[in-house]
């Protein structure tokens, strides 16, 4: 399953490719496919490595922190989630973006394995939060101006986005801390959540080649 739902990913995210060439919300329905084949293969990869019990305490917290800031940002009007950004509860919490952020954090955290191979726990936590915000950074031309998931008003934002990416560093420290991690894990330097990594953030850098 875990195979089947990969080469779904890697698929869609192909596909993707394409889309920032075909101007600002061409094909809405992709979307969701992708961030739903991202976070199955992600949370199916955690789970075989981890356990299920493990893998749904992770998915629950990550998935729930996301969801309330992201609903703090929709609710004070600093991003104005649009249709693209899929099913949404009051106009304000989109659905599936906190499952793109838990796939996002999970990845940043395997890449961060991958990289620092038996660092201490503060290490990786400082490693995946850099790995998470890089690729955040690295999708926002991909996410606002190509996607359209969000219309982005400083105004209505302390701290504009400078405040935003803090609060963001510092839920994802403390996410990782709060997460179970199996001490008995074995680090591949080229797992499934590096490669997904860098697909993901290789799709956000084809979105700069050619902006709107």
């Amino acid at each position: 399953m875990t195979r089947f739902f990969r080469a779904l990913f890697w698929t869609a995210t192909a596909v993707g490719t394409i889309l920032p060439f075909l101007g600002p919300g061409a094909w809405p329905w992709w979307d969701s496919v992708w961030i739903f084949f991202f976070f199955v293969m992600v949370y199916a990869d955690l789970a075989g490595r981890m356990g299920l019990s493990a893998a749904r305490t992770t998915a629950g917290i990550v998935i729930l922190t996301m969801a309330v800031l992201l609903g703090a940002a929709g609710f004070s009007g600093s991003l104005n989630f649009t249709e693209n950004a899929g099913l949404q509860i009051g106009g304000a919490i989109p659905l599936v973006l906190p499952l793109l952020a838990f796939a996002m954090l999970t990845v940043s955290g395997q890449t961060a394995e991958s990289a620092f191979p038996g660092a201490g726990r503060a290490v990786l936590a400082l490693a995946t939060t850099a790995a998470f915000l890089l690729s955040v950074l690295n999708g926002l031309t991909f996410f606002s101006t190509n996607r359209i998931w969000w219309k982005w008003n400083p105004e209505n934002a302390p701290g504009g986005l400078s405040g935003m990416l803090l609060l963001l560093a510092i839920a994802s420290f403390a996410m990782i801390f709060a997460c179970p991690v199996d001490p008995h894990l074995k680090r591949s330097r080229w797992s499934t959540g590096l490669l997904a990594w860098i697909g993901m953030n290789t799709l956000f850098l084809v979105a700069h080649l050619h902006l709107p």
